[in-house]
């Protein structure tokens, strides 16, 4: 039986995709010659070409295209038929046409951007805008507001689709996948005047000049999504180098950074904070890289001055983060991830609401997982007997609201049969 999710989100899909085909197929475009044709069809290639490689975002199968311009374009001169059919079918790409994505998204997808145009036209109209000619002023404010509904239109339909799929909040989706994307998409507007301008005047086989910008805009968009990507990969390789120094803490740094995570979705944290303390929580220990085999291997009690040095793995961790323009951000979660609410942890002695959220997530999250985990000197608890330890703990090493938090999350494990 399929979840109310599931539910929601296929009805969704098909609503969309019904919408779609309907202003599709009532929208037909027409040309008063063959040379009118002839530059819609030209138009349509620039658009296909454009499409054929987009940018993924993170987190999900979705992209972001920088062809709106050109679609634009087509729409302002050939009419809102022509766009919505350029929009909608010069799009389409070849993992669309080869069964790579399933025909259902193919659909909803067209469904999308046939509904996104529509809106563009509406708005053109609705503001004063003249199909055939772009005039000053009246005709660049209605570009400009249609384009700007275009933009929101397609970005609410994704965020509504992509929270119904992954369950996170639309207001998580808007800031982890479409936020990052509109100082791009609003920085392509003026040029998709220039380009109105531009064929209007010299005819549209003069936009293949336009390609320069737009291709740099599209490197541009790939390479931050890289850069996001390598972040993650270092993280979980830095994470990995430290876990396989000792065969008894494997997986740690991974099951730390889930735990955190959920803690902070429990806490009803904002999706990139989330995502932030996920990549910190996996390099918590990261420090432990600056501590001699001799101490991380030994299977006894520690001497005291052992345990001092094993102890400077926060501060270690901290300053290996620091200059990171992304994950340096959590440097200090790293350094008083050990600090105790009541003031009796390390490095610093600080207690209370002194310690970082952040810190206070990562070193309940940390101290879950190896009460859950087994260890040389002991057997791991039972999720049962993991909540009384925290319940036990709480307002003495932990923070009690993220103790509250923990609970919650534990009985949610406990359901699922974890």
């Amino acid at each position: 039986m399929k979840s109310n999710g599931g539910f929601f989100k296929q009805a969704y899909i098909y609503a969309v995709s019904a919408i779609g085909a309907w202003i599709l197929f009532t929208n037909l475009p027409t040309f008063r010659d063959t040379s009118h044709l002839a530059e819609f069809l030209f138009m349509f290639a620039l658009v296909a070409i454009g499409e054929i490689a987009p940018v993924t975002i993170p987190r999900g199968s979705g992209t972001v295209s920088v062809s709106p311009p050109m679609n634009y374009t087509v729409t302002v001169l050939y009419g809102p038929e022509a766009g919505i059919w350029v929009n909608t079918l010069a799009t389409l790409r070849k993992r669309d046409l080869s069964g790579q994505v399933p025909l259902r998204l193919v659909l909803f997808n067209r469904g999308m951007l046939a509904i996104s145009m529509f809106m563009f036209s509406k708005a053109y109209q609705a503001v004063g805008g003249h199909f055939g000619t772009l005039g000053w002023p009246r005709g660049y404010m209605a570009f400009l507001t249609a384009a700007i509904v275009d933009t929101l239109c397609n970005a609410l339909q994704f965020a509504i689709y992509f929270s119904l799929d992954s369950g996170m909040s639309l207001r998580g989706v808007w800031r982890l996948n479409i936020q990052w994307t509109l100082p791009s998409m609003l920085a392509l507007y003026p040029l998709g005047i220039l380009m109105v301008l531009v064929a209007q005047e010299g005819g549209p086989f003069l936009l293949t000049l336009f390609y320069l910008p737009l291709l740099t805009m599209k490197y541009s968009l790939n390479k931050y999504i890289e850069l996001r990507a390598a972040y993650q990969e270092m993280a979980g390789a830095l994470s990995n180098a430290i876990d396989a120094r000792d065969a008894y803490t494997r997986g740690h740094s991974e099951r730390v950074a889930e735990y955190a995570a959920l803690l902070a979705k429990e806490m009803k944290f904002s999706e990139d904070r989330i995502e932030l303390i996920r990549y910190v929580g996996l390099l918590h220990d990261v420090g432990k890289i600056g501590i001699r085999d001799a101490i991380m291997k030994k299977q006894g009690a520690y001497t005291y001055e052992e345990y001092e040095e094993m102890k400077t793995h926060a501060k270690i961790g901290a300053q290996m983060l620091e200059g990171m323009k992304f994950i340096g951000k959590g440097q200090d979660w790293v350094k008083y991830h050990h600090e105790r609410w009541d003031g009796q942890g390390f490095p610093d002695g600080l207690k209370g609401e002194e310690i970082p959220i952040e810190a206070r997530i990562i070193a309940c999250a940390d101290s879950f997982d190896a009460m859950t985990t087994d260890r040389p000197y002991k057997a791991k608890l039972t999720l049962a007997e993991a909540k009384e330890e925290l319940k036990r703990c709480a307002g003495t090493q932990f923070d009690p609201a993220v103790v509250k938090a923990m609970l919650k999350v534990v009985d949610r494990m406990i359901a699922q049969g974890k």
